[in-house]
């Protein structure tokens, strides 16, 4: 298992769900991944054992670093009307709209707007928003894939927008590249980044000094989108 997932049972006997990043190194360490998962990265050979220590010695830090991430604005959490969330690099309020004829939800300058009314539930409003958000991203990261090809002339055998765990993108040795779809919550240029980013693995399946800048190439600023979507 070079990296995946596994629940870490924990001293007060619950369980925590990490990803395990297991690879040619010498040191151990945690971090929180960008997508908010714990995440500990350990050398061939560290037992399962060892790992259960650490991540219990650790868990203190391990949930205060998950509640700072949870504080940030972000995707929907609890769908009310009023909550703060991020799409497109701006903050916006989800808005409860009470409406008699029904309309598609729409995105304003500073408002999500969602149409309810006296019957409907929960579940409904939260599948309304998450259906919007979920199709918003699809288009914006399909165009922003479209413009990277045309720069790059790249040209990936397929591109999947889905929800992701552990990164922005992937891209694997078959020419198949999938993006993120949260990330939505950032603006078109570091969509665009994350599209060249997986792009550029076509060239180099690594991190190598070529790659970053063939990457370079074509986004001079990409340290500081770097730097903004780690913020």
């Amino acid at each position: 298992m070079p990296k995946g997932y596994a629940d870490i049972k924990l001293a007060d006997g619950g369980e925590l769900r990490m990803i395990i990043d297991i690879g040619k190194r010498k040191n151990i360490s945690l971090r929180i991944s960008e997508e908010g998962t714990p995440e500990i990265r350990v050398p061939y050979g560290c037992s399962m054992d060892k790992i259960s220590d650490i991540v219990n010695k650790n868990i203190n830090w391990i949930r205060k670093a998950e509640a700072s991430l949870n504080r940030r604005i972000g995707l929907p959490k609890t769908y009310q009307n009023g909550e703060l969330i991020r799409l497109l690099g701006k903050e916006v309020a989800i808005c409860h709209k009470d409406v008699n004829d029904f309309f598609e939800p729409k995105l304003t300058d500073n408002e999500l707007l969602i149409p309810i009314s006296k019957f409907s539930t929960e579940q409904q409003v939260r599948s309304l928003t998450d259906k919007f958000i979920s199709e918003l991203a699809y288009s914006e990261i399909s165009a922003c894939m479209k413009e990277m090809i045309e720069i790059t002339g790249l040209m990936p055998e397929k591109v999947t927008v889905k929800q992701m765990s552990a990164s922005w993108g992937r891209c694997i040795s078959n020419k198949h590249i999938s993006i993120n779809s949260k990330v939505i919550v950032f603006d078109r240029s570091c969509i665009r980044y994350v599209c060249l980013h997986e792009l550029c693995h076509l060239v180099h399946m690594n991190h190598s000094a070529e790659f970053w800048s063939l990457v370079g190439k074509y986004c001079p600023d990409y340290k500081r989108i770097k730097q903004i979507m780690k913020n």
